[in-house]
């Protein structure tokens, strides 16, 4: 096979791109992985200001009902 008029054996053609392949095969394997946990990391923090949202919301709640309780 000629490549820049050179001649190289086929096989190492087909080695070469294979080696490629499984070099960009194991990048997006890290990249994949890297993306899940930091989806779990924002899972982990949503569920976080989810609770510190309902906290805040019953300290709310009773903050009012001492007030109502000052007023009477």
């Amino acid at each position: 096979m000629l490549v820049f008029g050179v001649d190289i054996p086929l096989i190492e053609v087909v080695f070469a791109l294979a080696l490629i392949s499984f070099v960009i095969l194991v990048e997006i394997i890290v990249v994949v992985i890297l993306l899940m946990q930091n989806l779990n990391r924002s899972k982990d923090l949503s569920d976080t200001l989810v609770k510190l949202a309902q906290i805040l919301l019953d300290v709310k709640k009773e903050e009012l009902k001492e007030i109502e309780k000052l007023k009477r």
